[in-house]
C-alpha cells in the first residue's frame, strides 16, 4: 500500500538541470522536499512507495496527448493521495495554439499548465499553492458567446449603464483577448461547439494573472450537478442566457456592490481555495441553499459533514498563525483527495470545514467520515513522532432525510452531531439521527409547550443574527435578532413553529424578555470594539401592554444605557392594527425612551403605510408572501407607496441571485436574506467593506 509520507514532497520529471537547481531552494525554504527524475519508470516506482503532493512533468519528455493521458492515469492509480499534476510546456507557444494545448493538457489530467517562458519563481509559487501554501493575492466586461448577435444584444444593454465590453465569439482565442483587454469580469457562455465553458473557466483559474477574476456563466442550465461542476471549475454564479436589460444589469451590479466574496476578491483578501474540490464559503453556501430549494427527497443520496478542530485555540497559541495554517492547508489537501467530482467542501471558519457529500446511503456516508478520520489520525501520529503538537478532529455527519426546513436547520443537525462528538472527548465521528422516524406525526402542541418551558428554564433557546444591508452605501446597516428553539434531537425550530403555541400558553412575555436580555448582552460584548451595531428585535405588544412589563423594560434601560438607542423593537403589523389604541400609547412611551420601532409583516397596502406614518413609524419589513408576489409591478409599487410616506422598507427573502436581481432593481432601502449571509451567532458581517 502506498504510504502518505511527509506532506511536502514534490517530484519533478525533467532533464533541465538549471530549472531544478533554481527551483529546489525556493521550495525547500517552505519545508517542501524536491525529488528530480529523468525517466518515467523511476518516477512511477518512487510515487508508488511514497506519494507526493505535486508532480511536475516536463512535457518535452512525454510527446503526444495519448502518452500524457496514460501517464496521468498511472500516477492517479498508483496512490490514494492523487497528487496535483503540473505540466511544463515543451516549447514556446504562439497565438491560438496556446489554448488548444492547455485544453488538451487539462483533458489529459493536468490541473495546471505552465508556459515555457515562465520564471522559476512563478513556477515555485504555483507549486506551493498546490501544496497548500497560499499567498495573499487579487472590472471591463468580456462577453464570450458563440452567437455574435447575442453578444451584441448583451453589449448594448451593458453599455447603456456605462460598462465597457468586448465580444468574443471564438472561445479558442480567449486567453489572447483576456491578456490584451484585461477584463474585470467575464460573462462566459456555458456551452460551445468546440469546448465547454466549464473547461475554459478551469483554465482561466489556473492562470495566475486571472486567478481572482469574477466569472459569471451565461446559461439557462438548471441541473444542480452541472451547476456544481461550473462552480468548482471557478465560476462565481449564473446569468440567464436570455436575460433582459433589467435582469442583466441587476446581475452585474450586485456582483460589484453586494457580494461579500467578490468584494473580498477585489480587496485581494480571499482567493479561491487551492485544495481540490474547495469553494469560497459564500459560493458554497449559496449553492447549498439553491440545492435545498430544488431538491426532491429521495432523488439523490446526499449528506453534510462538519469537521471541527479539537482544541483549536490551544493549537493556535502553541503553533502561531503560520504554523496552524500550514497544518490546515495539509488537512485541506487530505480532504480534497477524498472528494469525488460531484462533491465539494469549504472552510467554514477558523477551525471548521464543511463537506457536501453524495454517497449511496448513510453507511457509505459514514464510511467517508471514518476514512477522513483515519487519515487525520495518521497525520496526528506522524506529528507525535516528530514531537510536534498533534491535531485531531471531531466530525459530525447528517443525511438530508428527513428533509430539513431550511439551510439553518440542516446546519443545526451537523452542529449537534459534532458537539456530541466533542463532548464525548473529541477525535471521533458522530452521526446525527432524528428522534422520530420520517413517518412520525408532527409534534403535538403539548410537546411544544413543554419544550418551550424547558428551554426558558434551561437555556434551550438560542439567538442568531442576520445582517440587513442598506442599498444606499451612506446608510447604516443593522442586524435582526432571530430566535430558535432546540428540540431533543438537536434541530432548531423556527419562530413560526413554536411562537403561536407559546402565545396560547402565555409564555410570550418571558420569551420577549429573554430575547431582549440576550441581545443587549451581545451588544455589550461588542461595545469594547467601537460603536455597537444597530439591532432589530422582535417583540409583542402583549409584553408591554401591562404595567409589569413596562416597569421591567424601564429597569433594563437604566442598566444598559446607551445600548437601547441602538435597538429597534419590531412588532407585527397585524398586532398593531388589532390593538390600535394600546399601540399609540406604547409607541409614544418608547419614543420618550429613545427607542425606535419597526413594523414587520407588512403586505404593501396603502392603508398600512398611512397607519404607520400616523404612528410615527419610519421603518417597515415586508412579508415573505409579498416578496414572492408574481406580478413584476407589485414590489416597485410597494416601495414607492411606503417611500411616499417617508417609511424605509426592508425586503427579506433574498435567497438566491434571481431574488437579488429582481429586488435590487426596485431599490428598497434595505435587503436581507440567506444569499447575502446566513443567520449566525456572531456579529461579524463587514458592512464597511461591502459598501466601499
Amino acid at each position: 500500500m502506498t504510504s502518505t509520507g511527509p506532506s511536502g514532497y514534490v517530484y519533478v520529471l525533467s532533464t533541465q538541470t538549471t530549472l531544478t537547481e533554481f527551483l529546489r531552494p525556493l521550495l525547500e525554504a517552505h519545508g517542501v522536499r524536491v525529488e528530480v527524475f529523468e525517466d518515467v519508470e523511476r518516477l512511477m516506482q518512487t510515487t508508488a512507495e511514497c506519494a507526493p503532493e505535486v508532480v511536475v512533468l516536463d512535457l518535452a519528455l512525454i510527446p503526444g496527448e495519448e502518452r500524457l493521458k496514460a501517464l496521468c492515469e498511472r500516477i492517479g492509480e498508483s496512490t490514494r493521495r492523487r497528487p496535483s499534476l503540473i505540466g511544463l510546456a515543451a516549447d514556446q507557444e504562439r497565438g491560438e495554439e496556446t489554448l488548444a494545448r492547455r485544453l488538451a493538457a487539462r483533458r489529459a489530467g493536468l490541473v495546471s499548465y505552465v508556459p515555457r517562458s515562465v520564471s522559476v519563481r512563478r513556477l515555485a509559487s504555483r507549486i506551493l499553492a498546490l501544496c497548500g501554501f497560499l499567498e495573499s493575492s487579487r472590472y471591463r466586461i468580456l462577453l464570450v458567446v458563440e452567437n455574435p448577435d447575442a453578444g451584441r444584444r448583451l453589449a448594448v444593454m451593458l453599455a447603456a449603464v456605462g460598462m465597457k465590453t468586448l465580444i468574443l465569439s471564438d472561445p479558442m482565442k480567449l486567453l489572447a483577448h483576456m491578456a490584451a483587454f484585461r477584463p474585470n469580469l467575464l460573462l462566459l457562455e456555458m456551452y460551445f461547439s468546440q469546448v465547454s465553458g466549464i473547461e475554459l473557466a478551469a483554465i482561466i483559474r489556473d492562470d495566475e494573472q486571472f486567478h481572482g477574476l469574477p466569472i459569471l456563466f451565461l446559461t439557462d442550465e438548471t441541473d444542480p450537478i452541472r451547476q456544481l461542476w461550473a462552480l468548482r471549475a471557478g465560476g462565481d454564479g449564473f446569468v440567464p442566457l436570455s436575460a433582459g436589460c433589467e435582469t442583466l444589469t441587476a446581475a452585474i451590479e450586485p456582483q460589484l456592490r453586494l457580494s461579500r466574496w467578490l468584494q473580498d476578491r477585489l480587496r485581494l483578501a480571499n482567493r479561491r481555495e487551492s485544495a481540490r474540490g474547495f469553494l469560497p464559503r459564500e459560493v458554497f453556501m449559496s449553492y447549498l441553499e439553491r440545492l435545498l430549494h430544488t431538491w426532491t427527497p429521495g432523488t439523490e443520496r446526499q449528506g453534510l459533514l462538519l469537521l471541527d478542530l479539537d482544541a483549536g485555540r490551544t493549537l493556535l497559541e502553541r503553533l502561531g498563525h503560520g504554523g496552524l495554517e500550514r497544518r490546515l492547508r495539509e488537512l485541506e489537501q487530505v480532504l480534497g483527495r477524498h472528494l469525488n467530482v460531484n462533491e465539494v467542501a469549504t472552510r467554514l471558519d477558523d477551525f471548521r470545514y464543511v463537506i457536501l457529500a453524495r454517497r449511496d446511503g448513510p453507511e457509505k456516508l459514514q464510511a467517508l467520515a471514518d476514512q477522513l478520520h483515519e487519515h487525520v489520525q495518521a497525520m496526528a501520529r506522524r506529528e507525535s513522532a516528530n514531537n510536534t503538537q498533534s491535531m485531531t478532529l471531531s466530525i459530525g455527519v447528517s443525511c438530508f432525510n428527513p428533509p430539513p426546513a431550511d439551510l439553518s436547520a440542516l446546519l443545526a443537525r451537523v452542529e449537534l452531531a459534532v458537539r456530541s462528538a466533542a463532548q464525548a472527548g473529541g477525535d471521533r465521528v458522530h452521526f446525527w439521527s432524528p428522534v422520530t422516524t420520517e413517518r412520525a406525526t408532527v409534534m403535538t402542541e403539548a410537546v411544544i409547550k413543554r419544550l418551550v418551558r424547558t428551554a426558558l428554564d434551561q437555556d434551550g433557546l438560542c439567538l442568531l443574527f442576520q445582517p440587513i444591508l442598506p442599498v444606499d452605501p451612506h446608510d447604516e446597516g443593522l442586524y435582526e435578532a432571530q430566535i430558535r428553539l432546540r428540540t431533543l434531537s438537536g434541530e432548531e425550530l423556527s419562530p413560526a413553529d413554536f411562537l403561536t403555541v407559546a402565545a396560547r400558553a402565555e409564555l410570550t412575555p418571558k420569551i420577549d424578555r429573554w430575547v431582549l436580555q440576550r441581545t443587549w448582552q451581545t451588544l455589550a460584548e461588542q461595545a469594547g470594539s467601537g460603536v455597537p451595531p444597530r439591532m432589530l428585535v422582535h417583540q409583542s405588544l402583549t409584553t408591554l401592554a401591562v404595567s409589569e412589563g413596562w416597569n421591567w423594560l424601564r429597569q433594563q434601560l437604566n442598566r444598559i444605557a446607551p445600548l437601547h438607542t441602538r435597538t429597534l423593537l419590531e412588532f407585527q403589523i397585524a398586532e398593531i392594527q388589532r390593538r390600535r389604541t394600546e399601540t399609540e400609547s406604547i409607541f409614544g412611551r418608547l419614543a420618550e425612551q429613545g427607542i425606535k420601532v419597526c413594523a414587520a409583516g407588512v403586505t404593501g397596502r396603502e392603508d398600512e403605510a398611512r397607519l404607520l406614518a400616523k404612528l410615527g413609524i419610519r421603518l417597515a419589513k415586508l412579508s415573505i408572501e409579498a416578496v414572492r408576489a408574481t406580478d413584476p409591478a407589485y414590489l416597485p409599487n410597494v416601495v414607492q407607496t411606503f417611500r411616499s410616506q417617508e417609511i424605509s422598507l426592508i425586503v427579506p427573502g433574498i435567497d438566491g441571485p434571481d431574488d437579488l436581481r429582481r429586488v435590487w432593481m426596485c431599490r428598497p432601502e434595505f435587503i436581507q436574506g440567506h444569499y447575502l449571509q446566513l443567520p449566525s451567532p456572531d456579529l461579524d458581517f463587514d458592512f464597511q467593506t461591502l459598501m466601499q
